[in-house]
């Protein structure tokens, strides 16, 4: 077990705690520091932790992060940005001495703070269900429980020192006011307040639980497509759903395309939810960290801006495959005699185009205005526009669609349409075939 150790007292109460309980429990215990870089006087404190690792004879590991530079270049606030090179030193750490599990020192009061400090914030019930005992498999919280005043006694107890981080008394950052004056001051209405608020974070993490669960069954079953930077939810099976369960769908779709819901909070999810019913064709509207959501074809389409456009075009010289980083796909080619019973396909991933004629080098590229072919089946052209408008394809996926091109026509829409006239006719004698992977 890696324990993370800052030097102040929850931590050092962790480390003395599960070090005399090491032989009872069969554990073996090593310990991190990391020094994010903000203070002069983080050098002594990594000092001090680790003689307080090396005095128990455990293994000692620690880190020095540019935290300024990470808020930067991610835009995060600072104190946010600790917590992300926190949490990696630690996963990076474990991983290299092969702990089973990471033990932080939250305590019960660290607990209320954090869901009086949600509270102020505006959060829904995930944010209020307050810090989990263990986060994933990985990160456990031994003392979520245990109130500031026990690990005080515990220390004082065993006569273990400790460094207070005078950070932890500046009012510049909203815990510390909660803390030192909020709380303080609650505590004349009922003294019991840490303890209703702790109560009230595990209530609504168990209802979270049941929710969470719930979204697990019903959300596949709402996505119509999925990819790397986008997702459609079923507009007709989201209106069937109360409206709970809708907002906590939203909630999951964001969530899958960013990993996480950092800047989010109930007013996005309530503005999406605002979205959905418009009577509108075509509607949309924009979210924090380039998160679009527009109302398109009976869709509600989640797109993550990437930073890049998606026009693209490449040169097919010879058989084999092409990778299109541009939207996350690649299209493989293939020629061959034809089999007797073929024709022009039956998967829509899957083009078989007469081979006797066409021949490379072939063009993959993005649509294009004014781009025409003839849909298989059917004996005039028609623009590619329209042929999308037709089938209802959404704008976001239209660019993504890759199109096959020969001497300047379209031979396949992929995944969608043959050009009539490259189909496979009955005296075709070689087959190009490409698929869509």
């Amino acid at each position: 077990m890696l324990l993370g150790v800052s030097g102040g007292p929850d931590s050092m109460a962790l480390l003395h705690a599960l070090w005399e309980m090491r032989g009872e429990f069969g554990l073996r215990l090593a310990v991190a520091h990391l020094d994010h870089g903000l203070r002069p006087e983080a050098a002594a404190e990594e000092i001090f932790v680790r003689q307080a690792a090396l005095g128990l004879g455990l293994p000692f590991v620690s880190e020095r992060a540019d935290v300024r530079g990470l808020a930067e270049r991610k835009r995060l606030p600072l104190e946010e940005a600790a917590r992300e090179a926190r949490y990696g030193f630690l996963t990076k750490a474990a991983v290299e001495l092969s702990a089973a599990k990471i033990a932080l020192g939250h305590t019960a009061d660290d607990q209320a703070e954090s869901v009086l400090m949600r509270l102020l914030r505006g959060s829904g019930t995930r944010g209020l269900s307050g810090i989990p005992p263990k986060r994933t498999d990985l990160f456990i919280r031994p003392l979520i429980e245990v109130y500031r005043r026990d690990v005080e006694s515990f220390l004082r107890e065993r006569g273990v020192p400790s460094r207070e981080d005078a950070s932890n008394r500046s009012p510049r950052f909203l815990r510390n006011r909660i803390r030192h004056e909020l709380i303080p001051a609650l505590e004349t209405y009922n003294p019991r307040i840490r303890r209703i608020l702790c109560e009230t974070a595990e209530r609504f993490r168990r209802e979270e639980d049941f929710w969470e669960n719930l979204v697990g069954e019903q959300f596949p079953s709402l996505v119509r497509h999925h990819e790397a930077d986008g997702l459609g939810l079923d507009i007709p099976l989201l209106a069937a759903l109360p409206a709970p369960l809708r907002l906590r769908v939203f909630r999951r779709a964001v969530e899958v395309l960013l990993g996480n819901l950092r800047g989010f909070g109930f007013p996005h999810f309530q503005a999406v939810e605002n979205l959905w019913p418009n009577p509108g064709p075509n509607k949309g509207i924009r979210l924090p960290r380039g998160i679009g959501v527009s109302k398109c074809y009976g869709e509600l389409v989640f797109s993550r801006d990437q930073g890049k456009g998606f026009a693209f075009e490449y040169a097919v010289s010879r058989p084999g495959i092409l990778q299109i980083p541009e939207i996350g796909r690649a299209m493989r080619f293939s020629v061959r005699d034809r089999a007797r019973a073929e024709s022009f396909g039956e998967k829509p991933e899957i083009a078989l185009l007469e081979g006797d004629h066409i021949r490379f080098p072939l063009i993959v590229r993005s649509f294009r205005p004014g781009d025409r072919f003839q849909p298989l089946g059917m004996k005039g052209q028609k623009k590619i526009k329209d042929y999308f408008i037709d089938q209802k394809i959404p704008l976001g996926r239209r660019r993504k669609i890759p199109l096959l091109v020969f001497q300047g026509q379209v031979l396949w829409v992929a995944g969608l349409r043959l050009d009539h006239r490259y189909r496979l006719k009955p005296e075709s004698r070689r087959v190009l075939e490409a698929e869509l992977l």
